[in-house]
């Protein structure tokens, strides 16, 4: 294992290249004191082809992100507090290091390809945060320094999904899964009418255009209520008695059964294609399921399936 602030402390302390070898073979051993070796050489020459040549010193921040940069490339997960290597252990770094660059060239234009296709499907409501953030990825590929910064996103992503990217996702893989996830969000909203959906939406946050919210959490749960009721779903209006007609089914059978029923009863409603749309709303469905236990004893639902009716809007800060 190597500690990732490991590469800065050298450069803090002066110390030579040797020196350097010489206490990591004391302090790491001999298992994967190759690889080890190996990881610090590659380094050593990204930072001499960062300086241009000029110099081998780099600040501590500077050197942190280059090191995080070349794990990045190589697969090497350092979301932790050290660096497992051991993926590593018999291969050619520099060969490793090299075909990462490849792969990262072709998750770039399979990004493109994403983020096109966000674009042109996002849905017809504005909503400032949506426009932004899909303005600003578009500036991502001219940004984006994947030969020493591969790990940073540099863009500004404010709109939230309704199951966000793990944060142990970085630079172009954080950016794919994000466009991948928002185009699923995208295809699922505009198979229903506008005007439903915008009432739906005043209902659940007034400043729906302002606010940094989901367009996808309410307009999937109240065509998952209506689903469950064997409603129209296309008109995403749950009233007040049809809330109460939920809750007494949550009330006897169990609610994460007939949340994944009824999402799969739903995407083939919809014509979905199976696979990550459908795991997508199954999912929306589980994150209903403690709301709805939470709720059961106040002898309705209005609070998670919408009415236009009420005038009552749901949204918190």
């Amino acid at each position: 294992m190597i500690n990732p602030g490991r590469e800065a402390e050298k450069e803090r302390n002066g110390m030579t290249d040797r020196k350097i070898a010489r206490q990591e073979e004391r302090e790491w051993g001999d298992d994967c004191l190759n690889v080890q070796t190996e990881l610090v050489k590659l380094l050593a020459k990204k930072t001499e082809r960062y300086t241009g040549g000029e110099s081998s010193s780099v600040p501590m921040e500077t050197a942190q992100k280059l090191l995080y940069s070349v794990c990045f490339t190589l697969g090497v997960d350092f979301s932790g507090s050290s660096l497992d290597l051991d993926r590593l252990d018999g291969k050619n770094l520099t060969r490793e290091y090299a075909q990462g660059l490849s792969r990262i060239e072709e998750k770039i234009q399979w990004g493109k390809d994403l983020w096109e296709t966000a674009r042109l499907t996002a849905p017809a409501i504005e909503n400032i945060s949506l426009r932004d953030t899909l303005e600003s990825i578009g500036g991502f590929w001219k940004r984006y320094d994947y030969t020493y910064f591969a790990h940073e996103i540099p863009c500004d992503i404010d709109y939230q999904l309704c199951h966000p990217v793990p944060e142990t996702q970085f630079g172009i893989d954080y950016i794919n899964q994000y466009l991948s996830r928002l185009i699923i969000e995208n295809d699922f909203i505009r198979r229903f009418p506008l005007a439903q959906e915008l009432g739906l939406l005043e209902q659940y946050c007034p400043d729906y255009r302002g606010l940094l919210i989901n367009l996808y959490e309410p307009i999937a749960t109240n065509a998952l209520g209506l689903t469950l009721l064997a409603e129209d779903v296309y008109q995403l209006d749950v009233s007040p008695w049809q809330a109460r007609k939920l809750w007494s089914m949550f009330s006897s059978l169990s609610q994460k059964d007939l949340l994944r029923k009824g999402a799969e009863t739903l995407c083939s409603q919809l014509q979905l294609a199976p696979g990550a749309s459908w795991d997508y709303l199954k999912d929306l469905g589980a994150n209903l399921a403690p709301r709805i236990d939470a709720l059961l004893e106040t002898g309705t639902l209005e609070g998670v399936f919408l009415s236009f009716g009420v005038n009552r809007n749901f949204f918190t800060f």
